[in-house]
């Protein structure tokens, strides 16, 4: 397995490096702002894909996005094509959407619908590490965890009307849409 690629920027493709690395050209699929880079030496983390029919690669400037990517491809619908588009956004804007619980934001990037922008929410809240902004941002704004609570509810086949009574009957604040949901599926 590839883990590491050091050499020369010898062309690009619209999606692509070809790093030259001891006479060999490696094509390592990349996000766009390493395509647009000037720089000619790069030192790449290699994820290494394996399919029976092909061998691909792509790299990352850091290991930090190196490990984010692969975190997102442990995310059932998730392939390595849609993980790179999540990583061509900028991390951390992508793990404090997560953290907050914005759909919105997620379901911009293209390839992300909102089944897919829940699930990354579901899974990976527990597993990113936010910015401090997103920690304050959660705290003040209930109003848009609510909203995001009663869309995931909805997804799943309840009326909003039934949401918005049980919902209502809410004794606490609840800070994450993950509570929210439960105490609804408790009561519902």
């Amino acid at each position: 397995m590839i883990r590491l690629l050091k050499g020369s920027v010898v062309d690009k493709e619209d999606r692509a490096i070809i790093l030259f690395v001891n006479g060999v050209g490696y094509h390592v699929l990349a996000s766009s702002d390493l395509i647009a880079t000037t720089e000619t030496e790069l030192t790449l983390h290699i994820h290494t894909h394996v399919r029976e029919d092909a061998l691909t690669l792509y790299g990352f400037r850091t290991k930090k996005e190196l490990n984010f990517f692969e975190l997102l491809l442990t995310i059932n619908g998730i392939g390595p094509k849609m993980a790179l588009a999540i990583i061509n956004e900028p991390t951390e804007i992508i793990q404090n959407a997560i953290f907050t619980g914005d759909i919105t934001k997620l379901t911009k990037i293209s390839g992300v619908g909102r089944k897919i922008a829940e699930r990354l929410i579901l899974e990976l809240k527990g597993k990113v590490e936010p910015s401090n902004d997103a920690r304050t941002q959660r705290k003040i704004e209930p109003k848009t965890i609510d909203q995001d609570a009663i869309s995931a509810l909805e997804g799943l086949g309840y009326k909003k009307s039934q949401i918005e009574k049980v919902l209502s009957e809410m004794e606490e604040d609840f800070t994450e849409v993950e509570s929210i949901i439960r105490y609804f599926l408790q009561r519902a």
